[in-house]
C-alpha cells in the first residue's frame, strides 16, 4: 500500500469517527490540498471496501533522518545554517566589491 493511499484511508477513518461521510472534497481539504482527485477517489474506495483496515502511518520523526530530536537541536542547526549563509553572503559581497 502506498503512503498516499494509507494517508487517505487514515483520513477517511478519522472523518468517519467524527461522524462525517468522507468525500473527495473533504478528504482533499484535510490533506492540505496536496492530494490529487484520483488519489482521493482511490483511497475512499479502498476505505469503503474495508472501513476497519489498519494502515501504517509514518511518525513525523521517521520521515527524515536529518530532523533533530529536540527543539534545542533544531535551533542549533538553524543557527549554524544562518552563520554559514551569512559568511557566504559576506564573501560574495566582498568578492563583488573588488571587481
Amino acid at each position: 500500500m502506498t503512503n498516499r493511499l494509507s494517508e487517505v484511508i487514515a483520513l477517511c477513518q478519522t472523518l468517519s469517527k467524527e461522524g462525517k461521510k468522507p468525500s473527495v472534497g473533504l478528504v482533499r481539504s484535510r490533506a492540505g490540498g496536496k492530494l490529487s482527485i484520483p488519489e482521493a477517489i482511490k483511497g475512499i474506495q479502498s476505505w469503503q471496501a474495508q472501513p476497519d483496515q489498519t494502515v501504517e502511518q509514518l511518525n513525523p520523526t521517521e520521515k527524515t533522518d536529518e530532523a533533530p530530536a529536540t527543539l534545542e537541536a533544531r535551533v542549533a542547526s538553524l543557527e549554524k545554517q544562518v552563520l554559514e549563509l551569512t559568511q557566504r553572503l559576506t564573501h560574495l559581497t566582498y568578492t563583488n566589491s573588488i571587481k
